[in-house]
């Protein structure tokens, strides 16, 4: 009746452009279910991705919600004397409904002074002191925990100064500049350096090493992040060169174990022996394949792959099969990948162009046959070298060779303490205040 009224009231001339308008708007949506008039461009269609299952546990699984707490810290009675309604007095209570909540207790900083006693000792007829507490940093203005905990939002959370800074201000009122947190870690990491030189000697004595490097950047220069990596070490050293001789002078001429590397022209004619990651040829023999999809190159690639997959298979059925049994499928497997790599005589330019490049490694590809316990595959110095990469898009690398030094020495101590899965926190603190104190015996053990 409203709108009736309302139409009443107006002209002919704003009659007809209320017509129009609706011709207009009816023709728009008739248009739009016959399929001509396209959604506009703000409208996101829904994702039409269509997954293999349904998306999370199947029907009548039993729910998984977090595990309640062993010990209770508190316990907080909730009581009632007079009903909230008629105010009427109660009595004893006929049920009580239990809650558990887990909680942090805001932070707070604290100022400690240390009063270190001197004495005069009548025997020695010197002045003897007191030996620091065993939470003090000499000299420092920071505690350890302070500094512990920035180390690991710098290099494991990858945080800025600033916003470290920040968080200690918000969290627990402390007021640090970014600079002074920089400078510490710089202090805290020559400390530390003792502890990395264990790590270093450690991998020099690995029968096994993953290697890998990236790029890095220092104070606006060109600069790579090598990363030399096992099942419990971890050691990272930022250079200007790309070169051989720096996997050389980390490992030495010395070295007689494993290395792992993809197909870089710097692992190429090294003293080693090496495993080429079997990953990186599949990778590119797949995106190849993407260029590429003539019958001739399909085939070439379905022969390499066929070849790997044995391989793999070889290795994991070592164990159920006889060392004569296994050598002989081993030289057949080798036999055949020579024959595909060194003698295809394709005229398929992607066929010539990647056996030429990979027929320098084919002896380097199934050392991992050969020597027990060493990986077909590169995947975890990819995996260790990602969180550098991290810091690196936040970051953009580092601002001196100061800067670049601390990273290597305080990534290398905390990724090894995670492959280990040791307390980050615990290991650090007490490793920076015994060396501190004049300890300078390493706690972190090679094996």
């Amino acid at each position: 009746m409203d709108d009736k009224q309302g139409l009443l009231g107006k002209t002919k001339e704003e009659l007809v452009e209320i017509i129009l308008e609706l011709e207009q708007r009816i023709k728009a949506l008739e248009d739009k279910i016959n399929g001509k008039l396209k959604d506009p461009p703000f409208f996101v269609k829904p994702n039409i991705h269509h997954y293999h299952h349904k998306p999370g546990q199947k029907d009548g699984h039993e729910g998984i919600s977090r595990l309640s707490p062993v010990h209770i810290d508190e316990t907080i009675e909730q009581t009632l004397s007079l009903c909230p309604d008629c105010h009427n007095p109660l009595g004893q209570s006929v049920e009580v409904i239990e809650h558990i909540q887990e909680d942090v207790i805001p932070a707070q900083a604290i100022a400690r002074k240390y009063r270190r006693h001197r004495y005069y000792c009548p025997c020695c007829k010197k002045i003897i002191t007191a030996p620091y507490h065993e939470n003090e940093v000499p000299q420092g203005r920071l505690g350890a925990n302070v500094l512990i905990q920035t180390a690991i939002l710098k290099y494991y959370h990858c945080l800025p100064y600033a916003k470290i800074a920040a968080l200690f201000k918000e969290l627990c009122g402390l007021n640090v500049s970014p600079g002074a947190l920089a400078q510490s870690l710089q202090r805290i990491s020559k400390w530390l350096r003792v502890e990395q030189k264990v790590i270093l000697e450690a991998i020099r004595g690995s029968p096994q090493v993953h290697a890998d490097e990236t790029g890095w950047r220092m104070n606006g220069k060109n600069h790579w992040l090598w990363a030399f990596v096992n099942q419990r070490l971890a050691y990272y050293r930022v250079e200007p060169s790309r070169g051989r001789k720096i996997v050389k002078d980390t490992l030495t001429e010395e070295y007689n174990g494993t290395l792992i590397s993809d197909f870089y022209g710097v692992y190429f004619r090294l003293p080693y022996k090496m495993q080429k990651c079997l990953v990186h040829l599949l990778r590119e023999l797949h995106d190849t394949a993407k260029r590429d999809n003539s019958k001739q190159y399909l085939a070439f690639y379905k022969q390499i792959k066929r070849i790997i997959d044995d391989a793999i298979r070889l290795k994991e059925n070592k164990p159920d099969l006889i060392a004569d049994i296994y050598q002989r499928r081993f030289a057949r497997i080798k036999q055949r990948l020579f024959l595909s790599l060194g003698s295809t005589g394709s005229t398929n330019k992607n066929i010539c162009r990647l056996a030429k490049r990979f027929s320098k490694f084919w002896l380097d590809m199934l050392t991992f046959l050969e020597v027990d316990n060493v990986d077909w595959n590169n995947n975890l110095a990819e995996r260790m070298i990602r969180p550098n990469v991290i810091y690196r898009n936040r970051s953009f690398g580092n601002r001196s060779v100061a800067g670049a030094a601390t990273h290597a020495s305080l990534m290398s101590i905390i990724q090894t303490l995670r492959l280990r899965k040791e307390n980050v926190f615990a290991f650090l603190k007490d490793a920076y205040l015994t060396h501190r104190q004049g300890n300078l015996l390493p706690l972190l053990s090679e094996s």
